[in-house]
């Protein structure tokens, strides 16, 4: 089988990329499980409804020339082109491009294998189901974005929910105030958070799981893992000498294999503003598969997207435009909260449930 561009994985960066290549007028062959999902409202409106939202159906697929092909690839031979998938298809492309993101696994507990990992439409079927007779109890362990996103939802539909960290705040990886806000917003929900947990292990009793941990033990009608996620190493580059994430350039080419780029959660791309950046963000998702898509078609350019990201914890939103990790500090400037670098530059903003602001957020850190 040929195809111009092959794209191998289906998610938010894999779709923006065959979506802008099919408006270059090349036709892309999207690879992976399924139709393409946009995989961050799992955690919300698709868990609140039971039923995962859809990047496009079969017929705009089809409207707008993207082939797609149901399977994973297994095998790959990257300088010549070529991919294998699992029911031994062979695919030779004149340009792949690598949109494999994150894998969300369990973290290594015993018992953990009880837990579920919301992660994909097969993940949202089997809780949603279990979520459907009624209020459960609820645990979440993990409290970063995903976890606290999880909760929030979960409480706020009526369930009752426990959310365990190691860590001593909701979202504590995050830079100041976003801790302290998160653990309000979702204390609004009704939801309750215990820091500073260490797990011992999962373990059945009869149609619940029990958690034992230094708290104790907690019953529960379901347990959900959110804990993170890690790169996933595309095939073909187990023995290249590559490592993740893949360091690529401004045409978002993996260094060594001209006909390769790659995009999304598994990069590290130049920026024009703010240099190397990883930024595993929707929106940045999206901005690295239209600049790949644009360098295959032969647009130059370089990557200048503001970065940008946003969550909802029950009510509230949090927004930020910008690279926080280039702020040495953070002040409160009229409501928003504006980090700057050791010039004295806004190189971040934050907002908080005023999303008129945003522009505002974007004029300020675009200078």
């Amino acid at each position: 089988m040929r195809a111009e561009v092959a794209i191998v994985g289906n998610g938010v960066g894999g779709y923006a990329c065959a979506a802008k290549l099919a408006r270059h007028g090349i036709r892309p062959l999207l690879i992976g499980r399924g139709l393409p999902v946009d995989r961050p409202p799992l955690t919300k409106s698709a868990l609140a409804k039971g039923a995962p939202v859809l990047l496009s159906d079969e017929a705009r697929l089809v409207e707008r020339g993207i082939e797609r092909i149901e399977g994973l690839v297994v095998g790959a031979d990257l300088d010549a082109g070529r991919l294998r998938i699992d029911d031994d298809t062979e695919i030779e492309a004149a340009a792949i491009v690598l949109a494999t993101g994150l894998r969300y696994g369990r973290p290594p507990i015993p018992g953990i294998e009880l837990a579920h990992v919301n992660a994909d439409p097969a993940s949202l079927a089997a809780i949603a189901a279990t979520l459907a007779a009624g209020s459960k109890r609820v645990v979440v362990i993990g409290a970063g974005l995903i976890g606290t996103e999880t909760a929030a939802t979960l409480a706020t539909s009526g369930h009752d929910v426990t959310v365990l960290d190691v860590l001593a705040r909701p979202l504590d990886r995050l830079h100041e105030p976003l801790p302290a806000l998160g653990a309000d917003a979702l204390a609004a929900t009704g939801a309750r958070f215990h820091g500073g947990v260490a797990i011992a292990e999962l373990r059945p009793d009869g149609d619940l799981v029990t958690i034992r941990c230094n708290l104790g033990e907690l019953a529960a009608d379901l347990v959900l893992a959110a804990t993170g996620g890690a790169l996933f190493a595309p095939p073909g580059l187990e023995n290249t000498g590559l490592t993740l994430p893949l360091v690529v350039d401004s045409a978002l080419r993996v260094p060594g294999y001209e006909r390769v780029h790659a995009v999304g959660d598994l990069i590290v791309v130049p920026h024009a503003r703010f240099g190397p950046m990883r930024f595993p963000h929707w929106d940045m998702a999206i901005g690295t598969g239209d600049s790949a898509a644009d360098a295959i078609a032969g647009v130059d350019g370089e990557l200048d997207r503001l970065p940008y990201w946003w969550t909802d914890i029950g009510a509230h939103t949090f927004a930020e435009v910008g690279w926080a990790e280039a702020a040495i500090e953070w002040t409160d400037e009229g409501g928003m909260q504006v980090g700057r670098d050791g010039d004295g530059q806004p190189v971040a903003a934050l907002v908080v449930d005023e999303p008129r602001r945003l522009r505002e957020a974007r004029t300020l850190v675009a200078g």
